[in-house]
Parts: C-alpha cells; structure tokens; sequence
C-alpha cells in the first residue's frame, strides 16, 4: 500500500530536516502559509513537553462554539461509546445576592487549553490536587497568551468564565454492545471533575482556583491519559477544531495496527466530533484545512488521509519522541522512532509485563481483573487472554492504556484483548 501524501505541515518539516530553515520558509512562503513555518520550527527546536487529556475527551469534544441552548446537556458518541457533559446550577454571588443558577456548557478552544493544563498538572504530580498559578497572567502565559486583558470581553475574563462553566460540569461515558445473538452488554459510568474547588478573583491579578479532583475521576483519568506534546498545544491554542483533530489523532494513531489503515466516513468523523450533518462540505473543509495548515505541522509522525469521500489513519508513533514508563514515579526514558524502550533481557517477558502492570494499577484491581489473564504471542503480535466477552470489553475500556505502557516498557508495542477459548487456572504473579 503506498503511504499517504505528506500534507503541507510536514513538507515544511521535510524541507527543513533536509534542506535547512531558510529553504523551508520560502517552501511556507510559496505556499502562502508564513504562518506554517512558525509552527514546524517550534516543534523542531523545542524539548517536547508532556501534557495529558482524558481519552473520552480526545474522542469526544466540546462544542466549537456557544450552543444555541448552552444550558442543555450535549451528547457525543464514539462507536461503542457515548459521552455525555451535563452543566449542572451552582450556588453563586450576585450582587451581593447568593443565586442558584447554571453557567451553561464551556465552549470554544479555552476549556480545551484548561482541561490539558488541570489534568497535566495532576498526572504529573500524581495528585488529586491543583492549584492554577498565584498570578493567573503567568498562567495565561505558560498557555500560550503574550497578553493579558481584563474588562467583560478580556482574555481573563473569557477563560475565568470558561474554568468555572467546567468546574460545574458533571459528565457521564456509556458503552454499549449488542452480539450477534442480540444480547444487549452495557456499562455506565458517571463522574465529575471536582467536587471541591475554591478560588479568589480580584479586578486584575487576583484570580486564583484550588480543585480537588474527585478520587473516581482522578483514577479514571490515570488509567486514560493520552500523551500530548504541551508545544504543540500552544501552537494551536487559538483553534478549537485544530486542537479537537491533534488530540483525536494522537489517541488514535498509536493504536492502529500497521498492517492497514483504518478508514471512516466523513459522516462517522462528524459524529465524534460533535457536527449535526447538516453541512459536511462545510466540515470536510474545516477539518481538511486544520490538518494541511495547523495539525501537520506541530505533529510530524502522523501519518493520515483526509480524502473527499473517505479519511484513512495509519498506524503511527504518538506525539512524544520520549516515553512515559509506568512504576512508583513517572519516568521518562529515550525511544526510538516506533515509540518503544529497551526490552528487559534477563526476565521472561510475560512475567515483566505482568510485573509492571501490577506495580502500575496496584494488587486490588490487578488481581481483581488480571489474575487469571495469560499473554501469548500469535505470528508477531501479542495477545492477552481472559475469560469472558465482558471480560474482555471492560479491560479494553479501563485499561487498555495501562496494558499499552506496560507493553511498550518490555519492548512490545502494541498487547491485544482476547477471549480464550479454553480458560486456564494458571495465574500471574
């Protein structure tokens, strides 16, 4: 099969790898993109910096813009999934009036930019606790703004209402299956953000927000962070349907096998991406313009398709060069261009892989769900195998980025979730 033409983001890359940066301005120049060469350059001279979102987040997005009813609950859907975000009324200040009302569903590319800010801040200290900057201008900064404006339509202000339309949120994932004899499996899980947070704000400097997480969304967000590159985030900060394709991209790629791409309508992306349908040529050049100008660029490893009649994902390394390895600390180590550390070369790597999954979800919920599991290699490819469909499902849902971190610290790079035809009562350790 022959690889995917490289879009106009990563023919500035190649141009700078091989020709040096001057040839690849002018390449940006001549394609009327000076803006293109800016971003190929951030990525290429800055450290990547890990940031984090939650998968269902990276499948799933917010509303590019304000609903026409921002205070009903949106739905987006996934496949098998559906996540549901419900802007629950809070008790606020009002004139000096406490008044129980909703603030309506964030929107827009800043509740992106917020939530990869909290849920880095919390993967990174291991901790349900954060505290957003003493000085929200440094905040604002380190998110990308030069400036920092106050006043009803200032920048402080926009993100301060968009922080707190979050904070209020309560959201809902659901997975649904129907096998072929009809059997309907389901399983629902509702959670929240935070269900503490405090905070203070001042004309100017003042604002600041303390939040602690939930302890059910903080351990679901452990199990499904997906790596983002910071960089490349302040690269698009400005686009909510940029940032919405980079992250959907990221959690996708990595996970497609490299024998055949993975193919979707127009019509499925729409979906995930929260469109009506109404206007797919509208969409499909949204989205075809925010790959070309702004998503290629900041992530040069994607490798995809954005056809008129079909999109096409190919197997490809995740936005960080460097891994993250599961144990006691968060680590990071070099990895090659696959994305895969060193292998242990004294241990029997079923038993390291089961190791370092036990040390990365702890003995209750490895026992609970992997105790009787096995790892076997098929051909190339490995497989773990369990007792049951549900089994199976569920691990895939809860902890297929635990199985693919553990994976990929002993050398393999991708673990599959099957179903033994004969269980065994052989156990891990």
């Amino acid at each position: 099969m022959s690889a995917p033409r490289h879009p106009l983001g990563q023919q500035v890359h190649l141009e700078l790898v091989q020709r040096g940066p001057d040839a690849a301005n002018q390449l940006a120049l001549s394609l009327g993109q000076p803006d293109l060469f800016e971003r190929v350059l951030a990525i290429q001279d800055e450290a990547p910096s890990p940031g984090f979102l939650h998968s269902a987040l990276c499948a799933m997005s917010l509303p590019v813009r304000r609903p026409k009813d921002e205070y009903a609950p949106i739905m987006r859907q996934d496949g098998q999934y559906t996540l549901v975000i419900n802007p629950k009324p809070r008790l606020d200040l009002v004139n000096g009036q406490q008044q129980f009302q909703s603030l309506g569903i964030p929107f827009g590319s800043l509740p992106r930019l917020i939530l990869i800010h909290i849920m880095t801040e919390a993967v990174k200290a291991n901790s349900r606790h954060v505290h957003l900057g003493r000085n929200f201008s440094d905040w604002m900064r380190r998110m990308g703004f030069k400036t920092v404006s106050y006043g009803p339509r200032g920048s402080a202000t926009l993100i301060r209402d968009q922080m707190d339309r979050l904070l209020s949120c309560e959201w809902m994932i659901r997975w649904d299956n129907v096998d072929k004899s009809g059997e309907h499996e389901f399983g629902i899980r509702e959670i929240k953000l935070t269900n503490e947070y405090r905070g203070q704000d001042g004309p100017k400097s003042g604002f600041q927000r303390e939040i602690l997480m939930t302890d059910g969304f903080f351990h679901h967000l452990k199990d499904h962070a997906v790596p983002l590159n910071e960089v490349a985030i302040r690269q698009l900060r400005d686009s909510a349907t940029a940032l919405d394709l980079y992250t959907w991209l990221a959690y996708r790629l990595p996970r497609i096998g490299q024998k055949r791409p993975a193919t979707l309508s127009w019509d499925q992306l729409a979906v995930h991406f929260g469109n009506d349908g109404k206007n797919i040529r509208k969409f499909r050049q949204t989205i075809r313009d925010a790959w070309e100008r702004h998503v290629s660029a900041v992530y040069p490893e994607a490798k995809a398709e954005f056809d008129t009649s079909v999109i096409r994902l190919y197997g490809s390394p995740a936005p960080l060069q460097q891994k993250l390895v599961p144990g006691a600390d968060l680590r990071l180590v070099e990895a090659d261009d696959k994305g895969t550390v060193d292998a242990p070369l004294s241990q029997d790597l079923p038993q390291a892989f089961f190791r370092t999954l036990k040390e990365n979800l702890g003995d209750a919920q490895f026992n609970t769900w992997f105790k009787r599991a096995t790892l076997e290699q098929r051909d190339s490819e490995w497989f773990l195998l369990v007792g049951s469909r549900f089994h199976s499902h569920h691990i895939k849902t809860e902890f297929q980025l635990h199985l693919d971190r553990a994976g990929r610290a002993v050398g393999i790079s991708q673990v599959r979730v099957d179903v033994t035809k004969n269980p065994v009562s052989k156990t891990t350790p």
